[in-house]
């Protein structure tokens, strides 16, 4: 028998029992989710902060607290997220029904404060938010289903690398088969647009993020479908600029 073949069946007879010890180790972590009361708070989250991803599993993520709910049902909240820059932030949600949780599509929450603070910043927020105000109708919001795990988006992975590689030229992503960690999916609107956290790497690219907007038919336009983001955290009027600019939650 030559070396060759008796490599080969070596290699052969080491595949099973990997796969055995990846099954197992698989098994070992549960599925990533909230498995808090609140998953309305969590959906709103998740749909909210750009770039946000689920923790790891025995990480210290998806906390959530309801810190007060005004006369009309809105609940203003602090999510912990272990995975982010910064990671208390204090949200409002508008309300939520069975199926779906409903917010204001932007200003809806402020970030780096600590987790019971007050003050002007807090009160600018439920100002924005129409704290104690009569309710406004649903054409107002942006609505999300509720889930107990983050969406992925619809956009397949090689055009989003392909998306990728427009945005960061000479950005170096051989090898690659998945978009995870560069390309992160915050929420759809009613019509199938989609809007994406682009983070660049390496030594050129590294702390440079630009919200990325795809239309329905998975399009993207380099000059008006991204906009560079002033902050990692503090870019809501960015991403409202960018969605205005694209016609967010409007007919196409």
């Amino acid at each position: 028998m030559s070396c060759y073949s008796k490599f080969n069946k070596f290699t052969k007879s080491l595949i099973f029992p990997l796969l055995c010890v990846l099954l197992l180790l698989s098994s070992c972590f549960p599925e990533l989710e909230y498995t808090g009361d609140y998953p309305e708070l969590f959906s709103v989250a998740m749909s909210s902060i750009l770039g946000v991803k689920m923790s790891f599993p025995g990480q210290s993520g998806f906390q959530i607290e309801v810190l007060e709910e005004d006369d009309y049902g809105r609940v203003l909240f602090m999510y912990l997220a272990s995975s982010t820059v910064t990671p208390v932030y204090h949200i409002i949600i508008q309300r939520s029904d069975e199926e779906y949780a409903y917010f204001y599509p932007h200003y809806n929450f402020i970030s780096g404060l600590g987790r019971h603070s007050q003050g002007e910043a807090f009160n600018e927020l439920k100002e924005a938010n129409s704290w104690n105000r009569e309710m406004s109708d649903d054409s107002e919001f942006d609505r999300v289903k509720i889930v107990r795990r983050k969406e992925t988006g619809s956009i397949p992975d090689q055009r989003l690398l392909e998306v990728y590689q427009e945005i960061f030229l000479g950005a170096d992503i051989s090898g690659r088969r998945n978009a995870d960690n560069i390309m992160t999916f915050l929420r759809a609107d009613n019509y199938g647009r989609s809007v994406y956290l682009a983070e660049g790497g390496g030594n050129e690219w590294r702390g440079t993020y630009y919200a990325v907007i795809f239309q329905d038919d998975n399009s993207f336009d380099l000059e008006s479908g991204k906009r560079l983001l002033t902050g990692r955290n503090d870019y809501q009027t960015d991403l409202r600029l960018l969605m205005e600019a694209n016609g967010w939650n409007t007919p196409p």
